[in-house]
């Protein structure tokens, strides 16, 4: 083959190589979520089992206290 030929087949395929790699690291990104959505969604499950945790103090507390008015009236 004349070089020529062989240099343009070889450009093509560099820039054949260079865009299955974008597509690669495009669905990459797609599958797996960005540092900052993962340190997002810990902060969320953390502040939600905060939330469930006041709010089962509050219902044990409220229980308490009409244990405590039965007993007292």
């Amino acid at each position: 083959m004349h070089p020529l030929l062989l240099n343009e087949l070889a450009a093509a395929r560099i820039e054949e190589l260079r865009r299955e790699a974008a597509r690669e690291r495009v669905a990459l990104a797609l599958r797996r979520p960005s540092p900052v959505a993962r340190a997002a969604r810990r902060s969320l499950h953390g502040f939600g089992y905060l939330l469930v945790g006041a709010g089962l103090r509050l219902a044990t507390a409220g229980e308490r206290q009409q244990h405590a008015g039965r007993s007292a009236g």
